[in-house]
């Protein structure tokens, strides 16, 4: 289901990825002000600052964006009842001349739960723990090259942890259109068990049901 990827991360990235580059740089800018130490305890103070923050705008940005996120799924319970509804009416025209009964409406929950604590993951601040060296580096002279070193790392961030809540966001989306489809399918194939026992002496019309059911499983393999 790689659309729903496609879609939630263009989504994602098109409305949130400047805006939220230039608001944590921002933010980094003034809380970096307050700051004390030598690098070691800058380091952790950064990095304990930008997973808080990137936590915290992560989980604003999926609870702003979650309906949106449903596109895809209200496209493929589209496809699903679209089937359902060719299955009816494939199943009704065959029930009504032997049985004279009709179905009733097909009723699910397609419900998402929306992931709660985005999964956010940080590299380490410097590729070589240059922070461990902090009593050969004096922060007085060296403090502004390191305060830019973390702001260049807020893009990457950004980009990397948007990516991720899309993926959280793929992965429960799929989860539902897959239970959608179980759901149709069981719906059926429950009709279909309640009926048989009526149809089974009836000659020429089981055949046809088992065909219109044929062609749902077909139509919903391919939403």
């Amino acid at each position: 289901m790689i659309r729903t990827r496609d879609h939630i991360t263009a989504n994602l990235h098109a409305r949130h990825s400047r805006r939220l580059t230039r608001k944590i740089m921002d933010d980094l800018r003034q809380a970096m002000q307050s700051w004390r130490g030598n690098l070691w305890t800058f380091t952790r103070q950064y990095e304990q600052w930008i997973a808080a923050a990137m936590s915290a705008e992560l989980q604003a940005v999926s609870q702003a964006e979650h309906q949106n996120f449903y596109d895809t799924l209200h496209k493929a319970r589209a496809g699903i009842e679209r089937a359902i509804s060719l299955f009816k009416n494939l199943l009704d025209r065959n029930i009504e001349r032997v049985l004279g009964i009709r179905l009733n409406a097909a009723s699910w929950d397609i419900s998402v739960e929306e992931p709660s604590h985005p999964d956010v993951a940080f590299a380490h601040s410097f590729d070589f723990h240059l922070d461990l060296l902090w009593f050969l580096i004096p922060m007085l002279l060296f403090r502004k090259a390191f305060e830019r070193h973390f702001l260049n790392q807020i893009p990457w961030a950004v980009e990397v942890n948007l990516s991720r809540l899309a993926y959280q966001w793929e992965v429960a989306v799929n989860k539902a259109i897959e239970e959608t489809k179980r759901k149709a399918l069981h719906y059926v194939e429950q009709e279909l068990a309640t009926l048989e026992s009526l149809l089974s002496q009836t000659q020429g019309k089981t055949e046809a049901i088992r065909q219109a059911l044929d062609t749902l499983r077909t139509l919903l393999h391919g939403c």
